[in-house]
């Protein structure tokens, strides 16, 4: 039986009379890529907040590997194996590839490994930012400053940055943002290899990239789930299409 890595039950986000998320229920399943699409303002990166513990739920309960996290901080939910990146890139563009990487390798290690065991401490963070820098194909990269490399490679590095930690649940908010028309292939591939064996969610508006990656895909209108399944059935649905694409449905 396949593990359910993240559940949302009824969860519901109001802003005064305004419903943001409208008793938004779902199980995604550990292992798989799950697109999140709907026309803006239809609440998916409220929801993605609210999974990540930037904000909080008026209504319902968030489960993450089956407990119950609904009360978690963001920084206890992060611990907890939850990753999450933004639309706007989060890295230090003062300081190089490796440094960014470095930070956050210590956050990880600073749980488990005391740094004033420095030798293991080194070898451990070193070995990481290796493997990291190997994963995103920024190892010829490690030493420039991350401010002045190409919008796609800074993507590349802040998801470098998120997978660190080793979350299992990974939440993505537009990652081919900005990115330039000649590296969507190569980000494409890193996101795919990034998602193995993780829970993703992932909002992103370019939909012939959301529907390569995903597996599974929701779709959210005034902050409620209307449809969801794989991407062909989703791409030929109705009221997808009459909500979505502002098509008329047939009578």
């Amino acid at each position: 039986m396949t593990n359910i890595g993240l559940e949302c039950r009824d969860v519901t986000v109001s802003f005064g009379a305004l419903k943001a998320i409208d008793e938004f229920s779902h199980q995604f399943k550990t292992g798989r890529i799950y697109g999140l699409i709907g026309p803006n303002g239809a609440g998916k990166t409220t929801l993605l907040n609210v999974l990540a513990g930037r904000l909080a739920q008026n209504k319902g309960a968030v489960l993450c590997n089956g407990a119950d996290i609904s009360a978690m901080p963001a920084h206890e939910r992060a611990r907890a194996g939850i990753g999450r990146s933004f639309q706007i890139t989060k890295i230090y563009p003062e300081m190089t590839v490796a440094e960014n990487l470095r930070i956050a390798a210590q956050i990880k290690h600073s749980r488990f490994l005391p740094f004033w065991n420095a030798t293991r401490y080194d070898r451990r963070l070193q070995q990481d930012i290796e493997a990291m820098l190997e994963l995103t194909g920024l190892a010829p990269h490690c030493n420039e400053i991350a401010g002045t490399m190409s919008y796609g490679l800074q993507r590349a590095l802040e998801l470098g940055v998120t997978l660190l930690p080793q979350p299992t649940i990974l939440l993505l908010d537009e990652p081919l943002a900005g990115i330039g028309h000649h590296e969507i292939a190569s980000a494409t591939r890193l996101i795919r290899s990034a998602a193995e064996g993780r829970t993703v969610l992932l909002i992103e508006h370019n939909m012939d990239a959301v529907m390569s990656l995903s597996e599974e895909i929701v779709v959210m209108s005034n902050g409620r789930k209307i449809a969801c399944g794989a991407p062909q059935a989703i791409q030929s649905d109705q009221t997808v299409r009459s909500v979505y694409l502002g098509e008329e449905t047939a009578a």
